[in-house]
């Protein structure tokens, strides 16, 4: 009986050793598996029941005081910190991750436990050894004061207190999301209860980790839960107050744009009950969401669309985003807009309203008839306004009676190929076209839409816009403190000159002590100095070379074109420039500048391989003295060219 024992004591042993690395590649699998809060949170729950099976491994059956000392210290720090995480854990899923202050107040513990564990064999208030007869005990948690006074109380009281919590919780939380919670509450009651039972209630042999063999136990459950259900990208809903106040239809989508959760209203709308809408697509229902939710994960979008023949629903959507900002789905709200969509049809019978309207916009709007049908090649402007003729400088009244053809501003290829056509699903066409004046060309959107047989074309002044893209699109390539390119820059003007020659030159450039300038004079003075070193080096270039600064003190330079004794000639000329003292705020700073030259093609093709080859360059060079330089300068530069 007792090599029986021995046996199943070793296999217990190797079993937690076993589990409890099972438990930490779950742990690193879920924390791999998904972005956010939750997910480490629950990643860490899992690590620390990882070291609570590992400390049993050590301390199980063993006789050893070092052993026995790991393995119940690993059991003190996870039993210490888990009501902890398992706090985060209810927090996370419900109201919002707890603030710093209450983590670090609930962690003051957890901390001492451990101290207290890792520092026992000083004063034997975690375990002691007791040693009768020859054989060697250790004696368990509940012998001690600060167990039964402090580290009990705290863990089962803040555990206890996070399972009732979290129960409370579930009615408010959606349907679809119902069955992980209580999968959740179930892996954490089981062990605690166990503990209980064995540590509190003197349930069994107080010495045998009944804990850890549940935990052992539970491990298909808990991987069928963190892989299976992805309980790590749970998205709680708090829904019950919102949606029974709310009278229009609200969809609740997950990641998967599947329905989560839907209120009474969004049932009537779709006539089925939310158990028979929960995991279905909502474009199932209505087929013009689709679209709609696709371009609402980037921010919120509003579109009409008709249920039935008579009525229409008006869909927002808009990202659903979690406590901490994570990704949780997107909710949809249906209004009904039937009347307002009457009302603007009873609008649109009245021409003298819409006449008024148009009249007086500052928009230009024209509309199109067809001359002799539709396929009869040409349309005839039945109406302008006066933004309409003021945009293609045409007289009051001049544009009535025009052909399509004859307004070449509007690009009428663009219009008759889109709308003269029998079919009766034309769609509008928008697109963009410049027009010249005397103030420098104005940008139009045209947008042209059919009304019936006709066509209408709206002309949007978007100039401000184009320039105002211009002007970002031109700062996003320019260096901001020296005014010279940028990294991004270099690359798309060194595109376009690698395509257009053949042979050049890359030269990488730095500044020499850079950082003791920037330490004696301040970075005032370090920033005068690049922009200064920035005028001087493109004094230098030729209107084709193309300069651009890196980073710090870094610049390149592309030559394109040249061979090897111009971009000598042209690095001679930089370093001589370069080497000159600068005057800033009154005082004389030398600062000279080391240079390093790459060549196309004969060391590559590729803008960063080049530089990378000129930066290499330059730094086996940096070891000839400033004197040597400037004596030789020819010689220097020559020393320059990577080999």
């Amino acid at each position: 009986m007792t090599a029986l024992d021995g046996n199943l004591d070793q296999y217990l042993t190797i079993g937690f050793g076993l589990t409890a690395l099972l438990y930490l590649a779950l742990a690193t699998r879920v924390s791999r598996a998904a972005v956010g809060p939750s997910n480490r949170a629950i990643s860490g729950f899992l690590f620390l029941i990882g070291l609570m099976v590992a400390g049993s491994a050590f301390s199980h059956n063993t006789a050893n005081a070092n052993l026995y000392g790991i393995g119940r210290t690993l059991a003190v720090f996870s039993s210490s910190f888990l009501p902890l995480m398992f706090y985060i854990i209810y927090r996370e899923f419900t109201i919002g991750r707890p603030s710093v202050t209450v983590l670090v107040t609930l962690s003051i513990v957890p901390v001492m436990s451990v101290l207290l564990a890792m520092t026992n064999p000083l004063h034997h208030m975690i375990w002691t050894i007791v040693e009768a007869n020859g054989v060697v005990r250790f004696t368990n948690a509940n012998e001690h004061l600060w167990f039964n006074r402090v580290q009990a109380p705290f863990s089962y009281g803040l555990l206890a207190y996070s399972v009732i919590a979290l129960s409370s919780w579930l009615p408010t939380i959606a349907r679809a999301h119902r069955k992980k919670v209580v999968l959740l509450l179930v892996c954490a009651v089981l062990p605690f209860a166990v503990s209980i039972g064995n540590t509190l209630l003197d349930i069994g042999p107080p010495a045998f980790p009944f804990t850890s063999l549940t935990l052992a136990l539970l491990l298909p459950l808990y991987g069928w839960a963190s892989l299976g259900l992805r309980v790590y990208e749970f998205s709680p809903l708090v829904y019950q107050t919102m949606f029974n106040h709310v009278r229009d239809p609200i969809f609740v989508l997950d990641r998967s744009q599947r329905i989560i959760s839907a209120n009474e209203p969004a049932q009537e709308l779709l006539k089925s009950p939310e158990r028979d809408l929960i995991g279905r697509l909502l474009w199932e229902y209505l087929p013009g969401a689709q679209a709609i939710i696709d371009r609402a994960k980037d921010g919120d979008m509003k579109q009409t669309i008709r249920m039935e023949s008579d009525r229409f629903f008006e869909l927002n959507a808009a990202p659903l985003n979690g406590p901490s900002g994570q990704d949780q789905g997107i909710v949809v709200v249906c209004r009904d807009v039937t009347v307002r969509k009457q009302a603007l049809r009873a609008l649109a019978d009245s021409e003298q309203l819409i006449r008024s309207l148009v009249e007086h916009s500052s928009n230009g709007i024209l509309r199109f008839t067809p001359i002799g049908g539709h396929n009869a090649g040409n349309y005839r402007c039945t109406f302008a306004n006066q933004s309409a003729e003021q945009f293609l400088q045409c007289s009051a009244g001049g544009l009535l009676g025009s052909t399509l053809d004859e307004l070449a501003l509007l690009q009428p290829q663009e219009l008759l190929q889109r709308f003269d056509t029998d079919s009766s699903t034309v769609n509008s066409i928008s697109y963009e076209t410049e027009i010249d004046d005397d103030q420098g060309g104005v940008w139009l959107r045209i947008v042209a839409e059919p009304v019936g047989r006709d066509f209408s074309v709206t002309l949007i002044d978007i100039t401000q816009r184009k320039h105002d893209e211009s002007r970002i699109l031109a700062d996003a390539l320019r260096d901001p403190l020296t005014g010279v390119l940028n990294r991004r820059g270099l690359e798309k003007a060194a595109a376009e000159c690698f395509a257009e020659n053949q042979r050049g030159a890359v030269v990488y450039l730095d500044l020499n002590h850079f950082k003791s300038v920037n330490d004696r004079f301040g970075h005032q003075a370090g920033d005068a100095i690049l922009k200064a070193f920035g005028h001087r080096l493109e004094f230098c270039l030729r209107p084709e070379d193309i300069l651009a600064r890196l980073g710090g003190d870094e610049f390149a330079i592309v030559l394109p074109g040249v061979t090897v004794e111009n971009a000598k000639h042209i690095v001679e000329r930089l370093v001589e420039t370069a080497g000159q003292a600068y005057i800033i705020q009154g005082q004389e700073i030398e600062c000279t500048a080391s240079v390093g030259i790459a060549l196309i093609p004969n060391h590559g093709k590729e803008l960063w391989e080049l530089v990378s080859i000129a930066d290499r360059a330059m730094y086996n060079v940096k070891s000839i003295c400033r004197e040597e330089a400037a004596n030789d300068r020819p010689a220097y530069v020559a020393a320059a060219v990577a080999v």
